[in-house]
């Protein structure tokens, strides 16, 4: 597929200098920061066709933004990007996107978004559709997410907001 063939080389370069043993992780995202509505494959034999270059080139993991973690990728479906990436590669995947918010990112930064139970998170790490959970903007806002997670305190969170993502500037 002519969409991959510079990852492709690059990956393929990379798995050249590293060898077999070291994994080679690739972040990919379905939309556009500012295009949520923007598909890099709009269908599933289209991500499949998209996908299948790069775990030949040499890909271990696959790394899926998402604006929303709980969203259906496609219609008819309950996995998120990260589900259908496992799916179709059979590698391990990692899921991201809104972790511990009600709403999305940009909702936050605009003050909507509040911190939500990770159940959900959890049932769907546990039912096997994603091996994995990045957290980005969470920690940034709330450097002990993590040990708040583990020691059950989600209510201790705090939320990523306008005022957080300023802090970085």
């Amino acid at each position: 597929m002519a969409r991959t063939r510079f990852a492709v080389e690059v990956i393929e370069a990379c798995r050249r200098e590293v060898g077999p043993e070291f994994p080679i992780v690739l972040r990919l995202s379905q939309w556009k920061q500012q295009d949520y509505t923007a598909r890099l494959a709009p269908t599933v034999e289209l991500l499949a066709q998209f996908l299948a270059p790069l775990v030949d080139a040499g890909v271990d993991i696959f790394h899926s933004s998402t604006r929303r973690f709980w969203e259906p990728e496609f219609e008819d479906s309950p996995l998120n990007m990260a589900g259908w990436t496992k799916k179709l590669t059979g590698k391990p995947s990692i899921t991201v996107g809104s972790v511990s918010l009600d709403a999305d990112m940009m909702a936050a930064l605009r003050g909507g978004a509040a911190v939500t139970s990770i159940d959900r998170l959890l049932d769907r790490l546990a039912a096997d559709e994603f091996d994995l959970v990045a957290v980005g903007r969470a920690l940034i806002a709330d450097p002990a997410w993590a040990v708040k997670v583990r020691d059950g305190r989600m209510h201790e969170i705090m939320p990523y907001t306008a005022d957080a993502s300023s802090k970085l500037e």
